[in-house]
């Protein structure tokens, strides 16, 4: 049986309406409709700074098959103190580490921008999913630019939950149909 783990922050975690709920696991086995083992490995509030000193027990551990990293709101987040640099080379040595053949990048996602533009703005996670895809080019692995399928819909607005930063459910159908269609051939 295949296993995929699923690295990330508070989005991959599920966080929906103040609490931690598996939607996105869910949502993936139902799409595949197979025996699959998907681990979660999504924490609130977590960076690719944080991913750093997790990656080892939350992802190698498990020796995976497909390993989704999905990092990029909080570290694009202007007080998070992780320059655009820095959040590019934590993707280069993430995938370094865990394996270019295993790992599936997924860009940083739309926040709303009447709410964060000035924390998160625009322009900004554009600059942080650019970043994302020139790592994702550089091992030539599969890339996942959440932030443009939200964008280029006619309310990116619908994908996420009041607080205008996490995944509704409309977002998290979003999320794991792209994940499906781009591990679907390896499962």
């Amino acid at each position: 049986m295949k296993k995929i783990i699923l690295f990330g922050d508070s989005i991959t975690a599920g966080y929906r309406n103040g609490e931690i709920d598996i939607v996105l696991n869910t949502k993936i086995k139902q799409l595949l409709n197979t025996k699959i083992e998907i681990i979660n490995a999504g924490i609130p509030g977590d960076t690719t700074k944080g991913a750093l000193s997790r990656f080892k027990e939350h992802v190698i551990f498990y020796e995976p098959d497909i390993v989704t990293i999905f990092f990029g709101a909080n570290d694009a987040e202007k007080r998070s103190g992780i320059s655009l640099l820095q959040y590019e080379e934590n993707l280069t040595y993430l995938v370094e580490q865990i394996g270019a053949k295993k790992v599936v990048l997924i860009g940083p996602p739309y926040a709303h921008q009447m709410m964060y533009r000035d924390e998160r703005p625009l322009v900004e996670l554009m600059q942080y999913n650019n970043a994302a895809q020139r790592v994702a080019k550089t091992f030539n692995i599969r890339y996942i630019d959440i932030l443009k399928e939200m964008i280029v819909s006619e309310a990116p607005m619908h994908f996420l939950e009041s607080d205008g930063l996490h995944f509704s459910d409309e977002g998290y159908d979003l999320l794991a149909k792209l994940i499906v269609e781009t591990i679907k051939e390896r499962v």
